[in-house]
């Protein structure tokens, strides 16, 4: 008569069993929740705005300009311990999440009035030219060549970046007058840009986004 073989394991060996799960598990979380190099994820999507992709050397203007705006508050608030301010929990959020978010809210809200720009054909005058070719030499200059090596983009490419800002800049203006509202209105923190988002897609790609070392990337 034949007998079916169960095999039979200890107490001690299913509890071995369960802590290498349990360690194995947190071992693959652990790796998810690491911190990433800005640097080393050039080349990938950052965040999907109407079915075009960004990258994230396409956010680099947005993330040292928040970078510097939030360092220039943390020196005000503790000169010598900078940290401290980027590490304060307040609204529920800590301000390095919060400030590293915002930037990407700037991104989108400069992605869609891009896409306007181009839509209606708008190009920029010689006069915006000069002015938006000033700013971002006032911008790679402050850099300066350690700023300029850790960011990882050219100067070529901060020029792109700077004429589209300029462009997203002019037709937000033409938007605004075309609905007889003041500029400011469709500003990333205005309410009229907020009812103006939802007519948008756009998705985050949190699994990198979350983990980038916001803060450290030019400072």
């Amino acid at each position: 008569m034949k007998r079916n073989y169960m095999p039979r394991f200890s107490f001690s060996t299913a509890m071995f069993l369960l802590l290498a799960a349990v360690a194995l598990a947190s071992g693959f979380r652990a790796k998810s929740m690491e911190s990433i190099q800005f640097a080393e994820h050039l080349d990938d999507t950052a965040v999907t705005v109407n079915g075009r992709e960004y990258r994230f050397r396409d956010l680099a203007v947005y993330l040292t300009y928040q970078e510097w705006a939030t360092q220039e508050q943390a020196k005000a608030y503790d000169l010598e311990h900078t940290s401290k301010y980027w590490n304060i929990h307040t609204n529920g959020s800590f301000v390095r999440v919060a400030a590293r978010n915002f930037a990407m809210d700037r991104a989108v809200h400069d992605a869609i009035f891009y896409q306007m720009a181009l839509q209606d054909r708008l190009e920029l005058t010689p006069q915006e030219r000069q002015y938006m070719a000033n700013q971002k030499q006032d911008f790679w200059n402050d850099l300066e060549e350690e700023g300029q090596e850790r960011l990882g983009i050219p100067e070529t490419e901060i020029e792109t970046q700077f004429e589209q800002i300029a462009l997203a800049q002019k037709a937000q203006q033409a938007y605004a007058d075309r609905e007889g509202v003041d500029n400011r209105e469709y500003d990333v923190d205005g309410s009229m840009y907020q009812e103006l988002l939802k007519q948008y897609t756009y998705e985050v790609n949190n699994k990198l986004w979350k983990r980038l070392n916001f803060g450290n990337i030019t400072l």
